[in-house]
């Protein structure tokens, strides 16, 4: 392994999924963990640029996601969306890049067959792809394993560094594929804490449900309204079903992180008011709600999560000192739990606060962890 030089002219390409390029052409203030160090980057080395995904402009290219894009996805478990990427401007900047920055795996699967190309010329390409989910997913039928083991398998050798937000889903890749361990980082998330931070804001006892990934329970959210009438909700999803609520107790923001239905300080404001955040999973390797409970717990109020395998850092998060695990995953349990923090005594309620809080401001700061990732590209 050998440094890689970082000189003021490098050229480094972001790729994300969208939501970007809007916020940095407004004039709101935003939390910069979800740009993975786009900042950081940019302020040093100044061409440093976001490729983003783009619509289907043609009716071919149309007609090939639909016949063969979609349907290898679904068959095989693996994030193909080559045809919102591919582009003759966007290999142009691939090939002319000294680093490329995949903000997930969806985007590293999509660009692999222009960075096959463009490394046939520009061998010195460094990349850095974060794995969120990638060994998930497993194909209905065995026989697509070898081609969903084959596709990752050519990720894995075509790309420099892999940081993965959950350390179970990192011993999983080792296990399935131990000759590229020396590729492979455990570094769960930070948050930026300029943004996600207490405030003054004085409690409501409203609960908090904010997501829209593929393993967070919508199903078990919305019976909670049903089971707890008493209680208010607020959720901030796209996924969550208005007809599957509880018709008196809830308020519903329709909104993702790359087409918001709320700014980052309104978000903020509701995390700081709300009683809990809730975040009910399945079970699965990706570390689902990362996040969300970094930001809850950055900004005052504590948060209740299924435990899963994913689940990032099981050693600082300790359950009812600075968070509340689910074990049980059902519905009862979650009510049971929940009508247990509503009947804590003001001390014991404000400790985990206090907890949640001290655990994050030390472990979890955006500026070491864009520093870290910097390192990592050096040494490549």
């Amino acid at each position: 392994m050998k440094d890689f030089n970082m000189k003021k002219d490098t050229k480094i390409t972001y790729f994300f999924q969208g939501g970007r390029k809007s916020r940095l052409n407004n004039n709101e203030k935003y939390a910069k963990e979800m740009f993975y160090g786009f900042d950081y980057f940019k302020s040093k080395y100044p061409d440093t640029e976001i490729i983003e995904f783009s619509e289907h402009k043609t009716k071919l290219r149309r007609l090939f996601f639909i016949l063969v894009e979609k349907p290898l996805r679904n068959l095989l478990k693996l994030p193909l969306y080559w045809t919102f990427l591919t582009s003759q401007l966007n290999y142009k900047r691939i090939k002319e890049s000294n680093i490329l920055v995949f903000s997930n795996n969806r985007m590293a699967c999509s660009v692999l067959p222009m960075l096959l190309v463009a490394k046939k010329t520009n061998k010195d390409i460094n990349s850095l792809c974060f794995v969120m989910g990638l060994f998930s997913r497993m194909p209905k039928y065995k026989f697509l394993l070898f081609f969903q083991k084959g596709y990752i398998k050519l990720l894995l050798s075509t790309l420099d560094n892999f940081i993965f937000l959950s350390q179970s889903e990192m011993n999983e890749a080792i296990a399935r594929f131990p000759k590229f361990e020396y590729k492979f980082l455990a570094r769960p998330f930070a948050v930026d804490q300029n943004i996600w931070n207490e405030g003054t804001n004085k409690k409501d006892d409203y609960i908090l449900f904010v997501g829209n990934d593929g393993f967070r329970n919508y199903e078990l959210a919305e019976n909670l309204t049903k089971k707890l009438p008493d209680i208010n909700f607020v959720f901030v999803s796209e996924l969550i079903e208005e007809d599957k609520l509880q018709k008196s107790n809830y308020k519903l923001i329709k909104g993702s992180w790359g087409m918001p239905g709320i700014s980052d300080l309104e978000l903020r404001d509701l995390y700081r008011n709300a009683k809990v955040t809730i975040v009910p999973l399945i079970n699965s390797l990706q570390p689902s709600g990362q996040s969300v409970t970094l930001q809850s717990m950055s900004c005052g109020t504590p948060v209740i999560i299924s435990k899963t395998e994913g689940f990032w850092d099981k050693e600082r998060f300790i359950d009812k000192e600075n968070i509340i695990f689910i074990e049980d995953n059902s519905l009862d349990n979650w009510v049971k739990t929940l009508n247990e923090l509503f009947a804590l005594d003001k001390n014991e309620y404000n400790s985990l606060i206090k907890e949640g809080i001290k655990l994050i401001k030390k472990n979890y700061q955006l500026d070491k962890y864009n520093i870290e990732i910097e390192n990592i590209l050096i040494r490549r």
